[in-house]
């Protein structure tokens, strides 16, 4: 399938865009991304321990927002450039939609499992994770694009 890469206007849709996105995403360096996931998840769940119980899910769900805001910022800051990259890095804010829903959608699955918030809380710790996520990795995206564009 080929689709346009441009910046603005009407040449992609959401779909198209979520696409390309999942495209840029294979790139993630998972290696990093999954280290940070790791050392987030280990470093909240001693905190809680530390504080007297066990918090396996919000650790978890910390963990996996470090996952997807390291893997989609590393996106953004390699030195890889596939067209699909090329297109995020363009627009930050649009490819950080994805690892923010993916992040949500799997706090979610956590939140159910794991978590006693009711169907309301944990639609809302989803939601909450998910824009963290989201503004990291666009952020981060909108940063290393000024300085790019500075140099």
């Amino acid at each position: 399938m080929s689709v346009p890469l441009r910046n603005d206007g009407p040449g992609l849709t959401r779909r198209d865009e979520m696409t390309v996105s999942a495209g840029a995403m294979s790139e993630v360096p998972w290696g990093a991304a999954t280290t940070a996931g790791v050392v987030v998840t280990g470093a909240d769940l001693l905190l809680h321990v530390l504080g007297g119980h066990l918090g396996l899910g919000s650790s978890l769900s910390a963990g996996v927002v470090a996952l997807f805001a390291v893997g989609g910022a590393g996106v953004l800051l390699r030195d890889r450039s596939s067209r699909a990259v090329r297109w995020a890095r363009s627009n930050p804010w649009r490819f950080a939609v994805l690892p923010g829903v993916a992040t949500a959608a799997i706090v979610f699955v956590l939140s159910v499992v794991l978590g006693s918030g009711g169907l309301f809380g944990d639609a809302f710790t989803a939601l909450w994770h998910g824009a963290v996520a989201f503004g990291i990795t666009g952020g981060v995206g909108s940063m290393a694009g000024r300085r790019r564009r500075s140099r």
